[in-house]
């Protein structure tokens, strides 16, 4: 008798047990679409956990563990994808760029190197023969070229007007700054567009003169560069030939591992023209979309699309105000002098062009918040910096509320000063900073503004030591699109001559990929859909050639993507 109890009591136990184990399988409609095994995946989590294995049903992720865990989500139909050991880490959120940066077949690239080969201003004009010729270009017909660097040119100085006109007497010519904030016109782009002797420098704005008089020396600074009139060559684009463009675009940038992209500043038809890709259903990443200020008033009328939600992959988020210039450039607005001379300035005391003045940043902070629409400001010098900080306050005063929850974005924040992170921190604003630029120009930073201030360029760890959330971006096509090397610059801060520029404000690897994943989701209002590998997140993720966590740091720009999964799709393989 007391066998046969004891034998009903281990029954009863062995099924409990099996229903447990039963509780832990997946029901039949939680099966994956698809898993990824064997490999490392970074999930960037608040914790930082690392798991072996993903299962994605319905283009969010299902689960996330050990091959063995997630094996069990696997049925006839899951398709399985074996990573042997290779990198996943969350799909990466562009904090800012250009995207509508398109057609460069149509524009001369006049970049130094390592990113183009133009050494001087004879390759200029090289370049832009070079390009005449082979695209038929009559007498007449304008060309443009993009992205000259005075201080990568053995002269060491702008181009004038003269350097170009002996090669195009007959073209108007306009080549753009690295920059995007400052260009030189030819004498024949210059007559066309009625700029002389006589022209006055516009509001924000500065036509550099030749020395000691008043004629245009071909340097437009600024709005100045406004003033040009300049016209396309040959037929306008249809619209699907357009919406073509911004398919490769889309691919271009899956290809550099991104799944949510930014257009910086969308002029008004440009809105359109994503408008018109959304509604045909041609956008396969995420864009989020800033238009342009001066457009506000009209978009918040005439649109289909609300802003801050998506619509067939397109987001109109907030709109983008540029406040000042280019570090590089020296337009960006210090409250202290550059320590070289500066084009289109006398004396000593230059300290670069406000664009807006802060009765117009007053008027616009305040538009935004009174609609609900959030505010991006290029900001680069701390002048600009200490502008926005006073009208997001004005704004908070006048309206009687706090701006904790809106996450006002400062667009490069390149040289905001340790007093004004705290100001970031009080008003909850999120800094997008560009530690690129310690690469690319930090040796041209020391030389302008000092070791003290271009060291704290970009102040990474300082902001993260405070709490304050900040992205990190490339703002291409001033930089490349290159993720990695994004994540590379955050790490080493080195630039062109191997000087770490401002070795204090050095990430770690995982800081430097939350910059652009999770933070960028943040920065977004998108935290808890996107920006790390957790259950019920859309399963945006990018596989990685190795693991940037654990190799050799100076190593990580030599990384690439090999594939980008949207909502578990793959768009991009290597």
């Amino acid at each position: 008798m007391k066998k046969y109890f004891l034998l009903l009591i281990l029954l009863g136990i062995g099924i409990g047990f099996l229903s447990f184990k039963n509780q832990d399988l997946p029901a039949l409609t939680e099966f994956a679409d698809r898993i990824f095994t064997n490999g490392k995946v970074i999930t960037v989590d608040s914790l930082n956990t690392i798991a072996e294995a993903i299962a994605i049903k319905n283009g969010k992720i299902l689960a996330i563990g050990t091959t063995k865990e997630i094996n069990r989500y696997k049925n006839a139909k899951t398709e399985v994808v074996d990573l042997k050991g290779k990198v996943v880490v969350p799909g990466f959120i562009d904090g800012h760029s250009h995207f509508m940066s398109l057609q460069r077949s149509k524009i001369v690239d006049l970049s130094a190197p390592p990113v183009g080969i133009v050494k001087s201003i004879a390759d200029i004009v090289t370049e832009l023969q070079k390009f005449k010729e082979k695209n038929k270009l009559n007498d007449g017909d304008w060309i443009t070229g993009f992205g000259y660097d005075q201080d990568q040119l053995l002269e060491k100085r702008h181009p004038v007007k003269e350097d170009l006109d002996a090669a195009f007497p007959n073209n108007p010519v306009v080549i753009t700054h690295v920059s995007g904030h400052m260009l030189v016109a030819n004498s024949a782009a210059l007559r066309e567009s009625g700029i002389d002797s006589t022209t006055k420098n516009p509001p924000g704005g500065m036509i550099v003169r030749k020395p000691g008089t008043n004629e245009p020396a071909g340097l437009l600074q600024e709005h100045a560069s406004g003033l040009l009139k300049r016209k396309s060559s040959g037929p306008k684009p249809t619209l699907d030939e357009q919406i073509n463009d911004i398919k490769d675009q889309e691919l271009f940038y899956a290809s550099n591992g991104i799944t949510t992209a930014q257009e910086g500043y969308t002029g008004y038809d440009a809105v359109k023209l994503f408008e018109a890709a959304a509604e045909k259903k041609q956008l396969f990443i995420d864009i989020v979309s800033l238009p342009g200020y001066p457009t506000i008033d009209k978009l918040l009328t005439d649109t289909v699309f609300q802003f801050g939600k998506y619509r067939n992959g397109l987001k109109l988020e907030g709109f983008k105000l540029v406040a000042d210039g280019s570090p590089q450039g020296k337009t960006a607005f210090f409250s202290e002098p550059y320590l070289t001379p500066v084009p289109g300035c006398d004396g000593t005391d230059c300290r670069g062009i406000p664009t807006v003045t802060q009765e117009q940043f007053n008027d616009a902070i305040l538009k935004g918040f009174k609609n609900h629409v959030q505010t991006f400001v290029h900001c680069n010098g701390d002048s600009t910096v200490g502008m926005y900080i006073k009208a997001v306050d004005n704004a908070n005063k006048v309206l009687n509320t706090t701006s904790l929850g809106r996450r006002s974005v400062i667009i490069h924040s390149q040289f905001v000063r340790d007093d004004q992170l705290d100001g970031y921190k009080r008003l909850g604003m999120v800094p997008s900073f560009f530690t690129n630029h310690t690469f690319f120009w930090g040796d041209v930073h020391v030389r302008n503004l000092g070791v003290k201030r271009a060291y704290f360029a970009s102040p990474t760890k300082s902001a993260l030591k405070k709490g304050i959330i900040f992205t990190n971006h490339t703002d291409y096509g001033v930089t490349p699109l290159n993720q990695l090397f994004t994540i590379w610059s955050a790490v080493n801060r080195l630039s062109r001559t191997d000087q770490v520029i401002g070795p204090d404000q050095r990430l770690t690897p995982i800081e430097a990929l939350r910059a652009i994943t999770i933070n960028g989701a943040y920065q977004y209002f998108e935290e808890k859909t996107k920006g790390s590998i957790e259950k019920g997140k859309l399963a945006d993720l990018v596989i990685l050639s190795d693991d940037i966590t654990t190799i050799n740091p100076l190593k990580i720009k030599e990384v690439q993507v090999l594939q980008t999964i949207k909502e578990g799709k793959t768009i991009y393989t290597r």
